[in-house]
């Protein structure tokens, strides 16, 4: 591997160390330094600040996580509301993967997803995922509206992000976890997706009534 290469390596595996150790806001890049090694000057050879540093991180396992989303949206094994699920479940078992740096990754600095444009790609990437996710509630709800896909959308969301920050800490094997909280994703996301069909079901009456 070039010189230049391993310079940069060591950067990245020191911000990965010390912002999985102490939160990303809480390190600084002199620090990032002291630890791979080289001059605080250095790392802006390679990075322009730190949060171009985090994007670096986050790009190989968001790629990873939207791949495989990817496949099972366009797979022709599953029914719409397992093609929801499997993508929940999929999202819990990358938030617990990756607990130490999830926040960094997907909460920081995070803009609402119905902003047309950022200039973080990072926030790109996350409103990515969230555009997956509605697709996945849109398989389920083919005929509902956009604002009644986001709100179903974000109401999925809360409780996958809510179950992986109640577990960010807990000092467990993530197959442990996952075997625990996996049948609650399932039963979740399934008592969501039944509440829709509910307020599917009330629009169209209230429809009916109004002409």
């Amino acid at each position: 591997m070039p010189l230049e290469a391993q310079a940069r390596e060591r950067i990245l595996v020191a911000a990965k160390k010390l912002f999985a150790q102490k939160g990303y806001e809480q390190v600084t890049v002199r620090e990032i330094a002291r630890e791979a090694q080289c001059s605080h000057t250095s790392i802006y050879v390679y990075f322009e600040d730190k949060k171009q540093l985090l994007e670096a991180l986050a790009k190989e396992p968001l790629d990873r996580l939207q791949k495989s989303i990817q496949g099972t949206l366009t797979s022709n094994k599953y029914t719409s509301q397992e093609k929801l699920i499997r993508l929940s479940k999929m999202y819990v078992h990358f938030g617990l993967s990756y607990r130490n740096l999830y926040q960094a990754f997907l909460t920081l600095e995070a803009i609402r997803v119905d902003v047309e444009e950022t200039i973080w790609e990072l926030n790109e990437r996350r409103i990515d995922l969230f555009m997956h996710l509605k697709k996945a509630v849109n398989g389920v709800f083919p005929s509902a509206d956009d604002k009644r896909l986001l709100d179903l959308s974000r109401m999925i969301y809360f409780v996958l992000h809510g179950i992986i920050m109640t577990y960010k800490d807990v000092d467990e094997r993530v197959n442990g976890i996952i075997k625990r909280i996996f049948p609650i994703v399932d039963r979740s996301v399934t008592y969501l997706i039944q509440g829709g069909e509910v307020d599917e079901s009330n629009k169209s009456i209230t429809t009916r009534v109004q002409n």
